[in-house]
């Protein structure tokens, strides 16, 4: 080969290579996945915080391949309006209770019917032998990265309750996304109000609703203690949380990179879990110092409680809950109590 043809071969394999060198410069910019990731939480908040915590994580883990842009405060809309943007890609990734994850997996309510969990003992052992099969449960257009507890939903009222009947004369108010939860307490005889939960405040001042079922941590911020005075210190049913991942973006990331977004989604869950009891516990602390009367049951009134939803459920199982699911759960509870 002479001296030309040698510079020449050499030139091409130069330009070539340089070539490739951008093309692939090129194509991991275009493969950067940008994830917008909606939370109903206040960025301020513990919460809020371990949030940021968790994409910057993401963006760790990745090498930079996933970006994550997380939207505080609700901004992106109620559960509703998160999972319609979800399926539409406007987000990729959001937080919800289980009022939201009600439409994502149907079979996750089975795990809050009032009044079945009575602890949170009994619902370790519950969301230890059953998260994996609920799993399995999630609409295909969704992936699950991780659970958590999300707090007890308790009764706050105007005025003292103690048993079904004294409920049965109070106008609830519940929200609308609580379907199933709704038509338990229809069933059993109770009065419920749908209310946006911005309105609370104003249908309490004007009588238009004198009890409400929610979390202590929602009621404790907004002072609506200050116009209820009395909660029912019988928790009615665990709510949980759960961060999920639209299945396009799920399936962009590829094998390696979706494992450390578990990893570091089941990270901040332990943190939610580990918190969540003191943070229940400081509210209601907190509002009992304001005036909030704390009302225990006598035994013979809890247990009207448990006989109330005893009646209530085969009514519902089959068609509202999952019988497969709610067998499960009964097993569990009944072998945990036995001592078995």
């Amino acid at each position: 080969m002479n001296k030309k043809a040698v510079i020449f071969v050499l030139t091409f394999f130069f330009v070539f290579s340089l070539g490739t060198v951008y093309a692939q410069r090129g194509s991991a910019k275009a493969d950067v996945i940008n994830i917008r990731f909606a939370s109903p939480l206040p960025r301020s908040s513990e919460w809020g915080r371990a949030l940021d915590r968790m994409a910057a994580d993401w963006e760790r883990a990745t090498n930079g391949q996933v970006r994550v842009i997380v939207s505080h405060d609700g901004r992106e809309g109620d559960e509703a309006k998160m999972i319609s943007s979800l399926y539409s890609n406007a987000i990729q990734v959001g937080v919800f209770t289980s009022a939201g994850m009600a439409d994502i997996c149907p079979a996750v309510m089975n795990l809050s019917i009032p009044f079945i969990i009575k602890n949170e003992t009994e619902l370790d052992l519950v969301l230890k032998d059953m998260l994996p099969l609920i799993d399995t449960r999630v609409k295909k257009d969704f992936v699950v990265l991780a659970w958590s507890k999300g707090g007890w939903v308790y009764v706050f009222s105007k005025e003292k309750i103690l048993t079904p009947d004294d409920l049965r004369k109070q106008k609830l108010s519940t929200s609308p996304e609580l379907r199933d939860m709704n038509t338990v307490f229809r069933t059993m005889g109770f009065t419920l109000v749908e209310t946006d939960f911005t309105n609370m405040g104003t249908k309490l001042a004007s009588n238009a609703i004198n009890a409400i079922y929610v979390i202590p941590a929602s009621v404790a911020p907004l002072g609506l203690h200050k116009s209820l005075g009395h909660m029912l210190e019988v928790p009615i049913a665990p709510i949980l949380g759960a961060i999920v991942m639209n299945r396009v973006t799920w399936d962009k990331l590829g094998p390696a990179n979706q494992q450390e977004i578990v990893k570091a989604a089941k990270k901040i869950a332990l943190e939610f879990d580990a918190s969540e009891v003191k943070t229940e516990a400081n509210a209601i602390a907190s509002m009992g110092k304001d005036g909030l009367s704390v009302n225990r049951p006598s035994k013979p009134q809890q247990d009207m409680w448990t006989n109330d939803i005893n009646n209530t459920l085969p009514s519902l199982v089959g068609s509202i809950f999952d019988r497969e699911l709610f067998n499960r759960l009964t097993s569990i509870l009944d072998k945990a109590r036995s001592g078995k």
